[in-house]
């Protein structure tokens, strides 16, 4: 999911056209390294599409995140910027390691893309998937996401500190399958949240109650309050 706050450069998709497969997130920059704005750039062949790679056109100021991804059989992003400047782009995707997928992680600065990192360092065996992403007034971000483990699916929610994302905290109800988490509304301290469930679409509040001091080792469960939405069962 592409979120509004993202300026997109260029969105194509080109399915099933038999060229040359041309695919990739980047940052174009003009001629002095400035950042000027994020291109999404998709094509298939066979009706297959892909998205990480490097576009054959790409030139000096075009900057290319994660592009050896689809032969990881990496899954598609969800981008978001921060109102604040400099609005520099920040991305999170699903990432195949041989066994499961993980959540990962980058972000555009004056320096270039940095380092992918996982968002969650200790996951649990399972998959991570369906990130949803967004800024709080202040520039904080927010995350939320899919955690399947055992056939059983749970919804995930995580701040970002100071140098790293905290750990995961379930929002979603214990033994409940739920899946697919959207972010429909952002407030100055939390979100509000919408994700299925067999019996309908659920809305909860996610409130993250900041500290006087922010610091990356931060229990969640001391800062993290979640609230059902009145009439939760939407569907």
């Amino acid at each position: 999911m592409l979120r509004g706050l993202v300026t997109m450069g260029t969105c194509l998709l080109l399915l099933g056209t038999g060229l040359a497969v041309q695919a990739e997130v980047s940052v174009r920059t003009d001629p002095q390294g400035n950042y000027v704005a994020t291109q999404i750039l998709t094509r298939g062949a066979r009706g297959v599409p892909v998205l990480w790679g490097v576009n054959q056109r790409s030139s000096r100021n075009f900057h290319t995140l994660n592009p050896r991804g689809d032969e990881r059989g990496d899954l598609w992003p969800v981008i978001a910027e921060p109102e604040m400047a400099p609005h520099h782009p920040w991305v999170v995707w699903s990432r195949f390691n041989g066994r499961d997928y993980d959540l990962v992680w980058s972000r555009w600065t004056p320096a270039g893309w940095e380092q992918t990192r996982v968002v969650d360092p200790a996951p649990e065996i399972g998959n991570d998937l369906d990130p949803d992403m967004v800024f709080n007034d202040g520039g904080r971000p927010f995350l939320v996401w899919t955690r399947e483990v055992g056939g059983v699916s749970t919804i995930q929610f995580s701040a970002f500190l100071l140098n790293t994302w905290m750990p995961a905290f379930r929002v979603s109800d214990a033994g409940i399958d739920s899946r697919y988490p959207v972010i429909v509304e952002r407030f100055c301290d939390g979100i509000r949240i919408e994700f299925d469930t067999a019996k309908g679409k659920v809305g909860k509040w996610v409130m993250f109650n900041q500290p006087v001091t922010i610091t990356d080792d931060i229990n969640p469960l001391n800062h993290v309050r979640v609230k059902g939405v009145p009439n939760h069962i939407l569907d």
